[in-house]
Formats: C-alpha cells, sequence, structure tokens
C-alpha cells in the first residue's frame, strides 16, 4: 500500500495542479487559514480526519475564485504571500456548519 497523501497533495489532485509548482506557498498557506478557521470555530486544537474534507473544500474553493491563485502581494524577506479571498468562518457553506456543530465545543469561562 502507498504512503498516505498530505492534504497539499490531495488538493492538488483535486484541482488538477501538476506536483511541485510554484502554487504550493499559496495552497499551504491557504490550508493553515482553512485549518485554522475550523479549529476556531470549533474550539479544538487539531481538526479531526473527519473534519479534513471542510479543510479541502474550503480551500479548492478559495483557489477556484482566485482563477488559479491570484496573489495580492509577496514579500520576500520572511515570506509573506497574500491572497485576494480569504478563508475564514464566513467560507464556511450551510452543510460545512452542520458537520461541523457536531465537533464544536462550548466555550466555558
Amino acid at each position: 500500500m502507498g504512503a498516505e497523501l498530505t492534504t497539499l497533495e490531495k488538493i492538488k489532485k483535486v484541482l488538477s495542479i501538476p506536483p511541485e509548482t510554484e502554487q504550493d506557498d499559496i495552497l499551504n498557506i491557504m490550508i493553515g487559514d482553512a485549518e485554522a478557521a475550523v479549529k476556531g470555530y470549533c474550539h479544538i486544537r487539531e481538526v479531526p480526519v473527519p473534519l479534513e474534507f471542510i479543510v479541502r473544500e474550503l480551500v479548492a474553493n478559495g483557489f477556484r475564485s482566485d482563477n488559479g491563485g491570484n496573489v495580492a502581494s509577496i514579500k520576500r524577506g520572511d515570506t509573506q504571500i497574500n491572497y485576494s479571498t480569504a478563508i475564514t468562518t464566513e467560507s464556511f457553506t450551510e452543510r460545512h456548519l452542520k458537520v461541523l456543530n457536531g465537533y464544536r465545543k462550548l466555550r466555558t469561562g
């Protein structure tokens, strides 16, 4: 059996992007933003495996809406890449919210 694909590799397959492209940095930033949105909404520290599809969908949708990665700005020193469509909790669809609510923890104090 082959090794499990990373989130980045799965997203690139969905988007039909070849391996090792200049899009990797942008996609990795988008993955981080999507994971942060999911973790923040659910009040959890790690994205559980059953929620990984939401991260993939958020990144793929954001990437498509940016027409393949319209980068708003790039800074070389200390690496900063900004893409046009930020992924936040407002990016969630009703379907995403239904699934996420099953993993959402109540905040206390």
